[in-house]
């Protein structure tokens, strides 16, 4: 998870399993409590064209009102500088023109709130909310759907911590807190995208109804309404996927303030690492000399790294220069025979692609690596990384509480050992 603002990116790959679990299916909708906020989830953006078809009826509103009957479809697409909203396949045909500025708005109307007639399917799936439709800041439509505060965690959970059973529970309360935690103190965040958090790794993973787990789901009602919070208010809860043995300050991740709940400390207990269990606790990445300054050339740009004019020329070494208090890669040094790049710790990840593998950015900062060369000429042959853990490292690491529930620890024990100096209260 990043924080600041962000330009708005194609929903990427997630780096957490949303493979559904061998649990029963989706659990349902949780009831709303009182004075519960809403949250507005950005599910696509920069679409030229977004298609809904309610499970039941529904009722649209912004541009006039109009019933959707069961069964029949709303489409929306751009054309030139608006958008034109129809209906298709409805008893009373509907037309609407959207221009910069407005706000097409659709919402199941069969039946009480949590009645399975009031989903919404899109691209083939099943979602929950009230759902906005929008020209944003780039002429492009936006989908996004309002949600409950506990129903939004219920389609977090899941993909976000991974498949759960009863031994596993206590880090799914665990999780459920930190991601209620997260959602508070980001809330808003993604304002000028004209909703709050992305439904992407951008912010949290938010998933559709068949994505839902009982298990998940019975995690956030048993905490409902907690947080962690710190001077009173909820915390910056960040987490991560696996923290290779030891967690990180926040500012080693981001160019952020220091936080007393963020900070550096080994993660492990008697038995070893918690995080142990994760593929990615332990790794190792080789690239080809080509392969390597392929990445530099084709990425190191955007993100602010300066390249020596006229090309990389011949790759001499790759060596660390700084490490930060958590050992993690401060700033990485490349020597060329045109000169020397530097490559601070918040561009490290997006500069050194996994080798194969353009999309996926390097698992994590905290790695070892080294030149091999040609042992009679000396020539560089290969770059090759040995490294820890996958993410950021701040926070709660997702793996690790896994380990901890094993270990016999409560969901509260997990929280206080990733956010130290918190308190553990309820949402007013």
């Amino acid at each position: 998870m990043r924080t600041g603002p962000t330009p708005a990116p194609v929903p990427p790959t997630p780096t957490t399993s949303t493979t559904p679990t061998t649990e029963p299916g989706p659990a349902p909708q949780l009831p709303e409590r009182p004075s519960e906020p809403s949250i507005a989830v950005g599910l696509a953006w920069d679409l030229d064209a977004v298609t809904l078809d309610p499970v039941g009826a529904a009722r649209i509103t912004g541009r006039g009102t109009a019933l959707l009957d069961a069964g029949a479809t709303l489409a929306v697409s751009l054309e030139h500088d608006h958008a034109i909203a129809t209906s298709v396949g409805n008893r009373v045909p509907w037309r609407a023109t959207l221009a910069p500025g407005d706000t097409l708005w659709l919402e199941g109307s069969d039946g009480p709130a949590e009645s399975p007639a009031r989903l919404v399917r899109w691209q083939g799936k099943s979602w929950r909310g009230r759902f906005k439709i929008f020209l944003n800041p780039r002429g492009k439509l936006t989908l996004a759907t309002v949600v409950p505060l506990e129903t939004y965690l219920a389609g977090v959970i899941p993909g976000e911590i991974g498949a759960l059973d009863e031994s596993l529970i206590e880090a799914g309360r665990a999780q459920a807190i930190a991601a209620r935690s997260y959602t508070l103190f980001y809330r808003g965040r993604r304002a000028a995208e004209g909703f709050d958090l992305y439904g992407t790794v951008e912010d949290q993973l938010y998933g559709p109804v068949e994505n839902e787990r009982p298990l998940a789901t019975q995690c956030v009602a048993s905490t409902a309404g907690r947080v962690a919070l710190y001077d009173g208010t909820p915390i910056r809860a960040n987490y991560c996927s696996t923290c290779g043995g030891i967690t990180a300050d926040v500012w080693e991740a981001w160019p952020a303030p220091p936080l007393p709940y963020l900070v550096s400390h080994l993660d492990r207990g008697a038995a070893g690492d918690y995080c142990e269990s994760s593929p990615h606790h332990r790794w190792l990445e080789e690239w080809t000399v080509e392969e390597f300054a392929a990445d530099l050339t084709h990425f190191a740009p955007a993100y602010g790294v300066r390249l020596p004019r006229g090309g990389l020329g011949e790759l001499i070494d790759v060596r660390v220069a700084s490490r930060s208090r958590s050992g993690r890669v401060w700033s990485l040094e490349v020597v060329t025979s045109r000169g020397r790049v530097t490559i601070p710790a918040y561009s490290i990840r997006q500069v050194l692609r996994r080798p194969g593998r353009p999309e996926a950015i390097l698992r994590s900062t905290l790695f070892k690596i080294e030149v091999r060369r040609d042992p009679r000429s000396r020539r560089s042959l290969m770059v090759v990384a040995s490294g820890a853990g996958s993410g950021h490292g701040v926070g709660l690491c997702q793996t690790g509480a896994l380990g901890m529930a094993r270990a016999g620890r409560t969901g509260e024990q997990i929280l206080l050992h990733y956010y130290p100096s918190i308190e553990i209260g309820t949402l007013r």
